[in-house]
């Protein structure tokens, strides 16, 4: 495992003292030891998922509103022209 996170450290060009090194060698391999228990369970009758929590679709239908008071807006904005918001060309 030790040479595994050497690996993965000069892959990232990151230096670590060696007890650091030790340290994480140790938590990959708990990790390691907990995903093999968690290979040894009985899954055939449990429907595969795509999310841990039910998830429902939040789409709704796009709906144009007219704004009551398009006045009010152009009041604030910076630059317009008419009913429509300037700015500055930003593509040649």
């Amino acid at each position: 495992m030790k040479s595994v996170i050497q690996k993965m450290v000069r892959l990232a060009h990151l230096r670590l003292p060696e007890e650091e090194l030790d340290r994480f060698s140790k938590k990959a391999a708990h990790i390691v030891e907990y995903i093999e228990m968690l290979k040894e369970l009985d899954t055939s009758k449990i429907e595969p998922t795509s999310h841990a929590i039910e998830v429902c679709n939040a789409f709704r239908e796009d709906v144009v509103n007219k704004f009551a008071n398009p006045e009010k807006i152009m009041e604030i904005a910076p630059s317009h022209e008419q009913n429509l918001f300037t700015v500055p060309k930003v593509i040649e």
